[in-house]
């Protein structure tokens, strides 16, 4: 009987071995596969009310990470252009792999959820999947050079990761979050506002930014490149410190970094972040890196004789990181402990990158601190009288101490 059995197993195992190398299991060829990293979606610059889609597809290779990037330059929606994407290829691409949807700046002058539109609605792409806005263009960012040896979309990824955002140097948003804002009663949100950067000669050539996927032109309709890069040739980083703010899905206005890195501090989740404030020194003007952490931070709406009061209490911690000036020996001895000047120069910072934000926030009508949520939830009764004057009549009040980190 056991003999039985063990020729049985190995009939099985033959069969078994035989079904997998004739492909009858039914897998699609890996070498006919690929996984795309990253969509970017301009406005077409051949017809109008047309889009540009491009692809950064992962090709399987057993030694390199390599992609390709392909670009179908005018498709009616975005559907039609990943579609066209799979004609001119003869790949199979799928999207339960993309991890990023980068809109080029002109897709942010309309109501940018045109194009989201069919992200949330596919019920392959994952809601967690980021979302950003470029300078210039979502093909030619793609198209740019990594100079660390990886994808390009791994390289914006890791900009815009969960630990670039504790720093509060970027505003990092996914598509749930985004869409949240939008369809939300303040019809507000954020998105980080990427630049290229470019670097120096790393020598060698690049792969970066060539030819069309298929080595031609495909019926001169779909051009890529290799978005693996940092094998030489010029490299370029990538940064997000600025924020695109919008407002029912238009860009209202944009936050320069240090109002970025104000924002952060207040209002979401950061760790230790790093900042510049100017403080007097024996008469003299010193510019002071700051490390900081947030201890404490609350916002409150309050109505006061019938003026709303944005109120934010911050407690933070800093220490000096670096000075634009040589130290005294004692000074650099006691380097944990921070002068009262520039802790309430820090403090007075603080306040004027919020003021500045809540005057953006005021004059494009976006709600990025939630205040009409907040009226709503806490003064239901005056929500109708004060809703569409909010932003403009609401005045700050600020809480803010600084004190050294050790």
């Amino acid at each position: 009987m056991n003999k039985f059995w063990s020729w049985v197993f190995l009939i099985a195992a033959g069969a078994l071995v035989l079904l997998f190398f004739s492909n009858d299991f039914g897998l699609i060829d890996i070498q006919k596969t690929a996984i795309v990293a990253a969509i970017g979606i301009d406005r077409s610059e051949e017809a109008e009310g047309r889009w540009s889609v491009t692809a950064q597809i992962a090709v399987p290779d057993a030694n390199a990470n390599k992609a390709s990037n392909v670009s179908i330059p005018s498709a009616e929606t975005v559907g039609a252009g990943i579609a066209e994407v799979n004609r001119k290829t003869g790949w199979y691409p799928t999207l339960v792999h993309c991890r990023l949807i980068l809109l080029g700046e002109d897709v942010a002058e309309g109501d940018v959820f045109r194009v989201l539109g069919y992200f949330l609605r596919s019920e392959f792409v994952e809601d967690s999947c980021l979302v950003a806005v470029c300078e210039g263009r979502a093909q030619e960012m793609l198209g740019a050079s990594s100079p660390v040896g990886e994808l390009t979309t791994m390289a914006i990824a890791k900009v815009l990761s969960s630990e670039a955002q504790k720093t509060g140097l970027v505003c990092v948003t996914n598509l749930r979050d985004f869409a949240k804002g939008y369809y939300s009663a303040a019809k507000s949100g954020y998105l980080p506002f990427l630049a290229r950067l470019p670097e120096a000669e790393s020598g060698g050539p690049s792969e970066g930014g060539g030819g069309s996927a298929d080595g031609g032109q495909t019926g001169g309709s779909a051009s890529g490149g290799s978005g693996q890069s940092g094998s030489g040739g010029n490299a370029d980083v990538f940064d997000a410190s600025k924020t695109m703010l919008f407002y029912e899905g238009k860009r209202a206005a944009v936050l320069e970094a240090a109002e970025t890195l104000a924002f952060n501090l207040a209002e979401t989740s950061t760790d230790f972040a790093f900042g510049e404030v100017v403080a007097e020194e024996n008469g003299e003007p010193v510019t002071f890196s700051l490390k900081m952490k947030i201890s404490q931070k609350s916002r409150a709406l309050a109505l006061e004789g019938g003026v709303p009061i944005c109120s934010f209490r911050i407690r933070a911690n800093a220490q000096i990181a670096d000075a634009d000036t040589a130290a005294g020996l004692d000074e650099a001895a006691k380097k944990t402990i921070v002068p009262g000047s520039v802790l309430r120069a820090a403090e007075r910072e603080f306040e004027e990158q919020l003021t500045a934000i809540l005057k953006k926030c005021a004059d494009s009508g976006c709600d990025l601190f939630g205040l009409k949520q907040a009226l709503y939830r806490n003064f239901p009764r005056e929500y109708d009288a004060y809703e569409k004057t909010l932003l403009s009549s609401a005045r700050a009040a600020y809480d803010i101490r600084f004190s050294t980190l050790h």
